[in-house]
């Protein structure tokens, strides 16, 4: 099966339960930036599982097809199945992951689809070498705020094994920043570090400037 009959089936089943009412609802959510079919994440879920599965039997080539085939599209559950994709067969996609990786991050870039993909392909694809240190630095420093965003997120889940020294750079380059998302990154990140390592967030924060709301949300749990 082909890309292009393999996403025609998919929008003919999530079609199929269409709800018009939460539709109007989840775009409002998305501040009407993306259309819907009214599915929520579970129900998406158990629709498109299936289609996930038979992807095994693309190729790289054909894997890369479907997820621009799906960018393609208009309603925003072709772009949540898009990034659950991408993890799937993130080993098989290899060396041309760190592009659908970028394409997928900075394309109808939003906060569902861009977190998931830093702190869960990302995050992996770095570990293992796919992406480099090279690579984040760059995403730091890139004209793209989503880039941005990505590059100070992507360890929320290694606790321990968190950079430091990368994660207090990658923040730094951004703390005058005055867009919500990066602002909110940086307290996230920090709030997820500070949780094994306390006493070098508080100090951390008391000794930089960072936007109140960052400060905020970096000293939630400390400060309970």
């Amino acid at each position: 099966m082909k890309a292009e009959q393999w996403l025609a089936d998919m929008r003919e089943t999530l079609a199929e339960y269409r709800n018009e009412q939460n539709a109007v609802a989840i775009s409002k959510y998305f501040r009407n930036k993306f259309a819907s079919f009214g599915l929520k994440n579970g129900e998406r879920r158990n629709l498109t599982k299936l289609f996930l599965t038979e992807a095994k039997h693309f190729s790289v080539e054909e894997l890369n097809a479907a997820v621009r085939l799906m960018w393609d599209q208009p309603e925003r559950e072709f772009q949540h199945a898009g990034i659950e994709l991408v993890d799937k067969y993130r080993k098989k996609i290899g060396d041309q992951l760190k592009g659908e990786l970028e394409f997928i991050i900075t394309n109808k870039s939003w906060w569902d689809t861009v977190d998931f993909i830093a702190s869960t392909t990302v995050g992996w694809a770095y570990k293992e070498g796919y992406i480099t240190l090279q690579d984040i630095e760059s995403w730091n420093k890139s004209s793209d705020m989503w880039l941005n965003r990505t590059s100070i997120i992507f360890q929320l889940k290694y606790h321990k094994e968190t950079d430091w020294d990368l994660l207090q750079k990658n923040i730094l380059h951004h703390a005058a920043h005055k867009d919500f998302f990066i602002k909110k990154a940086i307290g996230w990140a920090l709030r997820q570090y500070g949780k094994t390592h306390e006493k070098e967030v508080t100090q951390f924060v008391e000794t930089h400037e960072l936007s109140t709301l960052s400060v905020r949300e970096a000293m939630r749990i400390i400060n309970k």
